[in-house]
């Protein structure tokens, strides 16, 4: 049986059927997030701090995304009725230009075990969890530098073969963006499989001279494939 490096080829058929069931989740999944940004100044100190509450429902045709904004505030100032504009106005947008929509989706990044992304990634064996010997971390890192395509590592359970949680970052940075390492949580159980249910990410980028520091964290919850 194939090996990646290391990594019993078995357990990567594993994963890719978990992948490819996330990559159906990302398509059908209904859920609820509940989200946070903050900009960070030199001292750590948080400011311009942002708060979301909202339901994410996909449509079968065209395949597209209804975000019902319940809650937002800007700095504790409730901005719930813009947003809500905002994010009508913005699927509107989206559903005029199929062209862009489909570029965009080109532009998603991927699980690196999904079957049409494994050839493009170089993995092995990182570590294995001394208190739970099942449970492996596998190192994952592209073999060309793309936007695209990100670099780290995933905790994986050898008996279910999925994902337990990841940490990453872009192997190259899109325009703006100096530096962003993302961690995610698989706790939620789903009809498909171990899904994200938390997601925490710390980012640095900006235009020029001007640099900026941000941090957020969003949490998932009720589950539902919707069709």
């Amino acid at each position: 049986m194939r090996e990646f490096a290391g990594v019993p080829g078995a357990l990567m058929a594993g994963l890719a059927s978990h992948a490819e069931r996330l990559e159906d989740m990302k398509m059908r999944g209904e859920f609820t997030m509940s989200g946070r940004m903050e900009e960070v100044d030199g001292d750590g100190k948080a400011s311009d701090k942002k708060e979301v509450l909202l339901r994410s429902t996909p449509t079968p045709t065209p395949m597209d995304r209804i975000t019902n904004i319940i809650r937002f505030t800007d700095n504790g100032e409730d901005k719930t009725v813009d947003a809500q504009k905002k994010a009508t106005a913005r699927r509107e947008k989206r559903l005029r230009d199929p062209d862009k929509l489909a570029e965009a989706k080109k532009k998603d990044i991927k699980m690196p075990f999904l079957p049409g992304e494994q050839g493009r990634y170089v993995f092995t064996i990182a570590g294995r969890d001394a208190a739970q010997p099942g449970r492996v971390r596998i190192g994952f890192v592209p073999k060309v530098a793309a936007e695209n395509a990100i670099k780290g590592s995933a905790w994986v359970e050898e008996s279910t073969r999925e994902v337990l949680s990841m940490g990453f970052s872009f192997s190259k940075n899109p325009v703006f963006v100096d530096h962003v390492d993302i961690q995610m949580t698989f706790g939620l159980a789903t009809p498909l499989g171990r899904a994200p249910s938390t997601l925490t990410f710390d980012g640095r980028g900006g235009l020029l001279f001007i640099r900026k520091h941000y941090r957020g964290s969003a949490t998932l919850s009720d589950p539902r494939v919707a069709f």
